[in-house]
């Protein structure tokens, strides 16, 4: 499909591998230029390398977002590249199992830089960007996990604050309808991702015995489908929302789960 988004700037955070990377795949098979910032320099490299080969144009810049010199460096770098960032996802993310009652304050903390204060600061960098552009169509992404409104045991960090970054991205839908940038969550459920590998391989023993049986039966439990979900299916959605055919959607929240979240409403 064709969402006429040639020469559109994405930058979109965490893309090295999993979720990140097939976005980033995606908007380059669009025919847009591509920013990627991840930890990992092999992954960022190879990933930066395979956006290349498709004919993308690519920033590619390692960076811990929970730094907030390094989010500077990743938001500049980008706009000295292509002058302009018409599209953000904040992808970057992590999480850890089990956590409860006993959750330390440092553990707290690492998973409120990484899963809310890196979007926090990326989108105050990177709006007034969007902002000084006037006259131009500006969608402007949040991407997170289904955890942010469907509870459940054991991973109380997670799930609270990606509670918050639903809160925080329809809060900014409001603030920035005035400048025509659009806010809208990406919520998927579970995917085969790094992040997703080390989680099954926590859950072995409780819903299989190898990694491949939790995978199964954890779907099996969880989702109508039956089954987790492909990346290109959350890289998809995610590509259609920062088109101009979605120019009429914010402040929502897309669950992108096989039926895993349930809701009358």
């Amino acid at each position: 499909m064709n969402l006429r988004l040639q020469g559109k700037a994405i930058l979109i955070t965490g893309a090295s591998r999993g979720i990140g990377c097939a976005i980033a795949e995606e908007f380059a098979q669009e025919g847009a230029q591509v920013a990627i910032c991840a930890r990992g320099a092999d992954d960022l490299q190879a990933t930066a390398k395979a956006l290349s080969s498709m004919g993308a144009e690519v920033v590619s810049v390692q960076a811990d977002v929970t730094r907030l010199t390094q989010v500077e460096r990743v938001v500049h770098d980008t706009m000295t590249s292509f002058g302009q960032i018409d599209v953000l996802v904040n992808n970057a993310g992590d999480g850890s199992f089990p956590r409860s009652f006993d959750t330390s304050d440092e553990q707290w903390q690492y998973s409120y830089e990484v899963n809310l204060l890196s979007a926090v600061r990326f989108a105050r960098l990177v709006v007034p960007h969007m902002i000084d552009d006037r006259g131009r169509w500006r969608p402007h992404h949040k991407h997170l996990s289904v955890s942010g409104h469907t509870m459940g045991p054991k991973f109380v960090d997670y799930q609270t604050i990606k509670a918050a970054l639903i809160g925080f991205s329809k809060s900014m839908s409001f603030d920035l309808a005035p400048h025509n940038i659009l806010v809208n969550c990406v919520c998927p459920g579970p995917v085969r991702t790094p992040l997703w590998d080390r989680l099954a391989d926590s859950l072995i023993g409780r819903y299989g015995d190898t990694r491949e049986e939790v995978y199964t039966n954890f779907a099996a439990q969880v989702s109508p489908l039956k089954r987790h979900g492909h990346l290109s299916e959350i890289a998809g959605v995610v590509a259609f929302l920062a088109s101009e055919r979605a120019s009429f959607i914010t402040g929502s929240a897309y669950d992108v789960d096989g039926g895993m979240t349930k809701s009358t409403f």
